[in-house]
């Protein structure tokens, strides 16, 4: 996902650091579980908690709606940012 698609760099830094800040809190890292592909997991519940959050904050802060795919890009991207991976960077097509 390119997030330039739906967000400026003043949304992207706020929900970054929003996710970071709150997986932290959460200690989202430190869950010790099994996969589960039922959406009931704690890692799952967590997250679907966490989206719905940023989603209020975002309307807050913006005045606005977000598009839920940015949500759902960023709240991975900042697992990837705590996890000391920095994300694959955008590639641009030559046309």
């Amino acid at each position: 996902m390119d997030w330039r698609q739906w967000l400026d760099v003043k949304q992207y830094e706020f929900l970054l650091h929003w996710f970071m800040r709150r997986q932290r809190e959460l200690k989202l890292a430190e869950l010790n579980e099994p996969l589960a592909y039922d959406g009931f997991s704690v890692y799952d519940q967590l997250c679907q908690q966490m989206l719905k959050d940023a989603e209020v904050a975002y309307l807050e802060r913006f005045s606005q709606v977000v598009v839920p795919i940015a949500l759902t890009n960023m709240l991975h991207l900042a697992e990837l940012e705590l996890a000391g991976r920095p994300p694959k960077p955008v590639s641009k097509s030559i046309h």
